[in-house]
């Protein structure tokens, strides 16, 4: 289904179900609601929110054959689903929806600010917006993503939060975990060996800060209240990054490699430096090097 990162029905295993306990979260704010799932990727979580209580849900996807997939598997009267770049919403009116969703998506996005942008105009002055996104706060979630050559806007909790509230007045974190007891989740494991469901999972509402001291299966922003037009930024301003977060461009397959280093980190090395510099700053230069060294070992090294 395209290049990236897809999830299907299909292979309904742990990942599976952690995926699907976020349209399970956000199914609360559904009831008789018009709704887009910006990025509905392999179609099933379109159809969980069209079977829990939408009057009618729009999956929209970059990806020709993902909703090509998913018109063939996922067919009901209030469902559509229309390819579509996130960065570029068309065919639908101001404030038309009462519902945006979006998981594990918007770190695919290019120019996500756009995203955002077209968000604010879609959004009605009492929708809801949910999205969720990695979690990007240990030094292990900083090294997964920046080798996931899919994640080009390597983002902090903090950096993310600051971006919503540039059109949103109203932001609320939300904690998501894991709750069966005796139960290991492990997203690799076969439908075979999966004992679980997407009500396993629990969301709770935190402060921006804990995401720091928790660590969070994902970072899950309920958003609402779009600010008045003249409150938002220019369609051109500069983005300011904080924490070291930044964004890269995607990596094509015409991208020379540069011996020693894999494409997604040739291409990304200048952006590297923001990270390295913040490091020094905030835990010292000594710090710095040690998380270097790290990152360049290549992962099956025992060294």
């Amino acid at each position: 289904m395209n290049n990236g990162e897809r999830v299907s029905h299909i292979y309904p295993n742990d990942c599976f179900f952690a995926h699907l306990s976020i349209y399970y979260f956000a199914a609360q704010y559904c009831e008789n609601s018009l709704v887009l799932d910006a990025g509905s990727g392999a179609g099933y979580g379109s159809a969980y929110l069209a079977d829990h209580g939408a009057k009618f849900v729009w999956g929209v996807d970059i990806g020709d054959k993902a909703v090509e997939f998913s018109k063939q598997k996922f067919q009901r009267a209030n469902l559509l689903y229309q390819v579509m770049d996130l960065q570029d919403l068309s065919g639908f009116h101001d404030q038309q929806f009462d519902l945006i969703y979006s998981s594990n998506t918007l770190e695919h996005v290019p120019n996500v600010v756009n995203f955002f942008r077209s968000a604010w105009r879609l959004l009605k002055e009492n929708g809801k917006m949910v999205i969720t996104v990695p979690p990007i706060t240990r030094d292990v979630d900083w090294e997964e993503n920046n080798r996931n050559i899919y994640h080009l806007n390597i983002w902090t909790p903090r950096q993310w939060y600051n971006v919503l509230d540039l059109y949103f007045s109203e932001i609320q974190p939300y904690w998501l975990g894991f709750n069966k007891p005796g139960v290991p989740l492990d997203f690799n494991n076969t439908p075979e060996q999966t004992v679980i469901n997407e009500k396993d999972f629990i969301f709770i509402p935190i402060p921006l800060e804990d995401y720091y001291t928790k660590p969070s299966l994902g970072v899950t922003f309920v958003v609402s209240k779009p600010r008045l037009k003249n409150a938002i930024p220019a369609a051109d301003f500069q983005l300011f990054f904080v924490e070291g977060s930044y964004t890269r461009p995607p990596v094509s397959d015409t991208v020379p490699q540069t011996p020693g280093l894999s494409p997604v980190r040739s291409q990304s090395l200048k952006y590297m430096v923001t990270r390295a510099f913040t490091v020094a700053r905030e835990e010292g230069f000594s710090s710095m090097l040690r998380k270097i060294i790290r990152y360049l070992k290549p992962k099956n090294s025992s060294n």
